[in-house]
C-alpha cells in the first residue's frame, strides 16, 4: 500500500532491512557497489543507491540503526524490527495504541511510541520544550552530529569548516563529552610477547589465511587462501571464486606437500576465516 512519502521512521517487524529514500538521516554512508534490489509485495525491485548508519536518540539510551538501505525510489522510512531489536538488545511490544521499546535484561523502556491509524512511528522523545522549540525553527545539525560527519575530526576543525562554508549548526556541545571513535583510532596494541619457538622442519607447522571479498580479478576470482610454511618461509597462493572452496583447496594443497616431503602436516595455524 502506498502511503505517500514522509519523513519519519516507521517501525516495521516483515522488512528485513532498514530502508529510507532520505539520503541525510545517514550519518555514515557508502556507496552500494551490489547488485541487490529492495523488493515490494508487489514484486517489483528498487534500486539501492547508498548504504550507512543512522541513531534514533531516545532520553535513556541511543539505538543503533546498522546498514540502513538508501532507496530514493522509496515511499516511507523503514525500520527493520528485527534488526533493531538484534542490534541493540531490546524487544518491542506493540499494542493498539502505543508501543514500547524495552531493554532485553533489564526490561526497561527506553521508548514509548503513539500509533497512527495503522502504523507505528519512530521519532526521538524530547521534553514539550524542546518538541516546541524545534516545530519553531528550522532543525540545525548539532556540533557533535557535524563532528561525525566530517570524519571525527578535532572541533576547533569542525567550527572553522561550519563557519567558512556558513553551514546551519548548533552549539550544543558538552566540553566534557569525549568521542568514543575518536579514542579508538587514538589506542594502540600492547607488543605481541616474545616466542622462542621455531619450527625444525617443513610442514611441522603452517599458517594460513583467507583473504577477501575484494574486487573481481580475471577468471571471476574474489577471494584467496594461502599456505605459509613457518621453517622455510614458502609460500602457496590459491585463488578462489567462492569462500566455500577453501576446504576443498587445503585437501588438495596437503596432499601436495604431504607427497613432495613425505612427512604429515603437523600444525596448522588459522584466524578461523
Amino acid at each position: 500500500m502506498n502511503y505517500g512519502y514522509d519523513t519519519n521512521w516507521y517501525a516495521d517487524s516483515g522488512a528485513t532491512d532498514h530502508i529510507t529514500a532520505e539520503l541525510e538521516k545517514l550519518t555514515v554512508r557508502d556507496k552500494y557497489k551490489g547488485s541487490d534490489q529492495v523488493h515490494t509485495a508487489s514484486g517489483s525491485g528498487m534500486k539501492i543507491s547508498n548504504i550507512g548508519h543512522a541513531i534514533l536518540h531516545t532520553p535513556s539510551k541511543n539505538l543503533q540503526l546498522q546498514n540502513i538501505l538508501h532507496v530514493p525510489s522509496a515511499n516511507k522510512s523503514l525500520v527493520s524490527v528485527h534488526r533493531l531489536t538484534s542490534d541493540n538488545n531490546t524487544f518491542i511490544e506493540f499494542h493498539p495504541h502505543y508501543f514500547l521499546i524495552k531493554d532485553q535484561v533489564t526490561k526497561r523502556t527506553l521508548h514509548h511510541g503513539k500509533c497512527e491509524g495503522v502504523l507505528y512511528p519512530l521519532r526521538p522523545q524530547e521534553s514539550g520544550a524542546q518538541r516546541h522549540k524545534q516545530a519553531c525553527r528550522v532543525s540545525r545539525p548539532s556540533t557533535w552530529r557535524w563532528h561525525n560527519r566530517l570524519g571525527h575530526a578535532s572541533f576547533s576543525i569542525v567550527e572553522r569548516v561550519i563557519k567558512n562554508n556558513c553551514l546551519p549548526w548548533s552549539s550544543d556541545r558538552d566540553v566534557q563529552s569525549m568521542c568514543d571513535s575518536y579514542q579508538r583510532a587514538k589506542s594502540h596494541q600492547f607488543p605481541y610477547t616474545s616466542s622462542n619457538n621455531k619450527s625444525c622442519a617443513p610442514l611441522d607447522l603452517i599458517h594460513s589465511d583467507v583473504w577477501g571479498p575484494a574486487p573481481m580479478s580475471v577468471g571471476n576470482y574474489t577471494y584467496y587462501v594461502s599456505f605459509i610454511d613457518d621453517h622455510s618461509r614458502y609460500t602457496w597462493l590459491y585463488l578462489l571464486k567462492h569462500k566455500s572452496e577453501v576446504f576443498h583447496v587445503f585437501k588438495n594443497f596437503q596432499n601436495l606437500v604431504e607427497r613432495k616431503f613425505s612427512k604429515k602436516i603437523v600444525h596448522m595455524q588459522t584466524d578461523w576465516g
